[in-house]
């Protein structure tokens, strides 16, 4: 193991353990806003931060959004914001705020009704033979483990439980190596929004997520972060449409990615990728 693969171990291992003892220090935590009106706040939420949390000297994006616009704080909510949905603790990108009733309801619809769309880019350990798949194996929960993080699984597995119908689609943007590693990096369009559907999925075809701790069987352990971002939200409501920029980039990652073959180029119609499922 060379030295820089160490030096990212011990990174993911303290940050871990930084976020059970409640280390981590929130008021560090920058959150950025990518946009702001009267109705919506949409943040590219930071990895490994709740989206809100009971505990509140964890990190959580309700908490970091009330020190930053606490005149906008709805005393009456018990966390303070309408959440029109959720990512996860270890992703990051993209997510809606509503600040009032009425915006909430036009989002939380648009959302049901699969008027939004929403897209998210990831690195997965292995090389992804196909240039398109379609993800639709029903997801439960799994009876093996009740508590803890909660963890999901596909409906051919004998511990799944309440399994609901799930679809992703996936497109190979690059393939390369990460630390040295064979690694791909995909475009996903989330269909429905069951709990860590992508996670599930990726780790179901034999793809799990780099640094995705939990469906790894617990072996992946040496980066930093689970590369899982939420890249691009079509809201389907006032126009809005709000994307940032790729963290997964060789030059974001000083060097950990390597692109070895460019598949496809994402652009800012992300839509087209997906044309040949139509």
């Amino acid at each position: 193991m060379t030295l820089e693969s160490l030096f990212h171990c011990f990174m993911s291992l303290f940050n871990l353990v930084a976020t059970w003892v409640g280390l981590r220090d929130s008021n560090n935590i920058n959150v950025e806003i990518i946009y702001k009106s009267n109705d919506f706040i949409i943040v590219n939420k930071p990895e490994d931060v709740f989206t809100n949390n009971h505990n509140k000297t964890r990190p959580s994006l309700d908490v970091l959004l009330g020190k930053k616009y606490p005149h906008l704080v709805n005393s009456n909510l018990e966390h303070g914001f309408y959440f029109v949905h959720r990512l996860d603790f270890v992703t990051s990108g993209v997510l809606c705020v509503a600040l009032n009733k009425r915006a909430c309801a036009k989002a939380s619809c648009a959302m049901q009704k699969r008027i939004s769309r929403k897209y998210y880019i990831a690195l997965v350990r292995g090389h992804v033979s196909k240039d398109h798949l379609d993800l639709t194996d029903s997801i439960g929960y799994c009876t093996r483990e009740t508590e803890g993080n909660r963890k999901m699984c596909t409906v051919d597995e004998v511990c799944c439980t309440g399994p609901r119908d799930a679809h992703t689609r996936l497109v190979v943007l690059e393939r390369g190596v990460f630390m040295s590693y064979p690694a791909t990096k995909v475009l996903l369009q989330l269909i429905t929004g069951r709990r860590h559907q992508i996670r599930v999925h990726c780790s179901t075809i034999g793809h799990t997520i780099v640094g995705d701790y939990t469906y790894s069987g617990r072996k992946d352990t040496s980066p930093s972060r689970t590369f899982l971002h939420s890249y691009r939200l079509e809201l389907g409501v006032d126009g809005i449409n709000i994307q940032t920029i790729d963290p997964f980039t060789k030059a974001k990652l000083n060097g950990l990615w390597i692109p070895v073959e460019y598949v496809n180029r994402v652009v800012d119609d992300c839509f087209r990728l997906f044309d040949s499922y139509s």
